[in-house]
């Protein structure tokens, strides 16, 4: 596995939200049945991640380490950070500079959430990159709310362009993204954008000159859903319902995520559903030790 550490960058205000985020981080508020960064957290776990940064603002930290400690439990090592100011997701990544170290990382946000049978295999076949970085695509409705990606027939990258008024494809670049030690390189030399912001586009922008950037689109059965506003976390809550009472899977379960991918043993796992309190989210795990 190239990709052994992950960051999740969960230091969002999440003012969309509004009020609901005046007393609990947008991360730890609930899509469907289990916390919104869980999901962000499997994603990294299913990709082969062994290790994970978690960047938050200074007042949730206690929250993020109290939920998740230091990993031991699920077969993982995690630790913490703050971003001290949120100006943008390659500030996040200079805050983990240290973490980083000359190795490749995934970063994910923490609101992102995707949902379908072929993520897993995309995932496995961006670990098997020799170099360079990569972005996942995704076909949207409304490509001109996110950076869009043109490529020709052959996949090969034409242009990326950051919320544009006339999109060239459908295409959009959600919040996850695969990098290499040159990352933290292009993010030093950053200057802050008209917005007061460090843009990642401009990331992949320095990595696409160097042709050294890959975009891997997702097979039309995965679903990414950007839960940033209380109408998509209806959405996507209601989506995840339907999707796990059809498949008979819970999505997005850091629990079950950590004994399919075993990082943990089946001992393990028990030991982790009797400490959960009664409830579905129990039931439906209880039911995979049968």
């Amino acid at each position: 596995m190239r990709y052994k550490k992950g960051i999740i960058l969960a230091a969002g205000k999440g003012t969309r939200l509004a009020p609901t985020t005046k007393i609990l981080s947008k991360p730890l508020l609930p899509v469907f049945d289990k916390p919104s960064i869980y999901y962000a957290l499997s994603t990294l776990m299913t990709a082969g991640v062994k290790q994970v940064l978690f960047i938050s603002r200074k007042e949730d930290l206690k929250f993020f380490k109290k939920i998740f400690g230091n990993g031991k439990q699920l077969g993982m090592k995690f630790s913490f950070a703050v971003q001290k100011k949120q100006i943008g997701i390659p500030d996040a990544m200079l805050v983990g500079s240290r973490f980083i170290g000359k190795d490749p990382f995934i970063l994910a946000l923490a609101d992102n959430i995707f949902v379908g049978r072929s993520f897993k295999k995309t995932l496995l076949s961006i670990q098997k990159l020799k170099s360079g970085a990569a972005l996942v695509s995704v076909k949207t409705k409304n490509p001109s709310k996110s950076a869009v990606i043109e490529t020709n027939r052959n996949g090969v990258i034409k242009s990326i362009v950051e919320k544009p008024k006339k999109p060239k494809s459908k295409n959009t670049i959600p919040g996850l993204y695969f990098y290499d030690k040159n990352s933290l390189k292009y993010a030093k030399k950053l200057k802050p954008s008209k917005r007061g912001e460090l843009e990642i586009v401009d990331i992949h922008q320095d990595y696409l000159k160097e042709n050294q950037l890959k975009v891997f689109p997702l097979k039309n059965d995965v679903k990414w859903f950007d839960t940033g506003d209380a109408e998509e976390m209806l959405t996507a809550s209601n989506f995840i319902s339907k999707y796990q009472n059809q498949n008979k899977k819970l999505v997005g379960s850091i629990e079950l995520t950590a004994f399919e991918n075993r990082l943990i043993s089946k001992k393990q796992f028990r030991k982790l559903i009797q400490n959960i309190p009664n409830s579905n989210y129990k039931d439906s795990l209880k039911k995979k030790l049968k």
